[in-house]
């Protein structure tokens, strides 16, 4: 993989917290970094739009408020009804072109919020945000 040489001034305290973990891992501060620079930004699936990767990889850049407005996010309450009416009508019957097409649509729409929601959820965590309650079992 072919790398790029990257000069970054970091606050002296940063600096310190990230030298002292390559040295505890025994690693160079230059692989500690790229670790860490690694698991902080997102994978970015080839099979995604550029915009979509671009969203994306906004996100870390955002406030906390921002992400739980993504993370909490959902679709109207009219698309949310067409989509579930599209999917119970294509079980009983095929849809007409037009409605295939728009049912096509909401997908990828709900599929894209989704995404957004989950990336934003995993900053958070990282963030140090507990993202999920815990109820102590796999059942509930």
């Amino acid at each position: 993989m072919p790398h790029r040489m990257v000069t970054v001034a970091l606050p002296d305290a940063l600096y310190e917290r990230a030298r002292e973990t390559a040295a505890t891992a025994s690693i160079s501060l230059e692989q500690a970094l790229t670790q860490f620079i690694a698991l902080s930004l997102p994978a970015l699936e080839d099979d995604l739009s550029a915009e979509t990767r671009s969203e994306l990889a906004a996100l870390p850049l955002m406030s906390d408020a921002e992400l739980w407005q993504i993370a909490n996010g959902m679709m109207s309450e009219e698309q949310q009804n067409q989509l579930e009416s599209f999917a119970e009508q294509k079980k009983s019957s095929p849809l007409t072109a037009a409605e295939q097409a728009m049912l096509t649509h909401l997908m990828e729409q709900a599929q894209h919020l989704m995404l957004r929601k989950a990336e934003a959820y995993r900053l958070l965590a990282r963030r140090g945000y507990k993202v999920f309650p815990s109820s102590g079992t796999l059942s509930d």
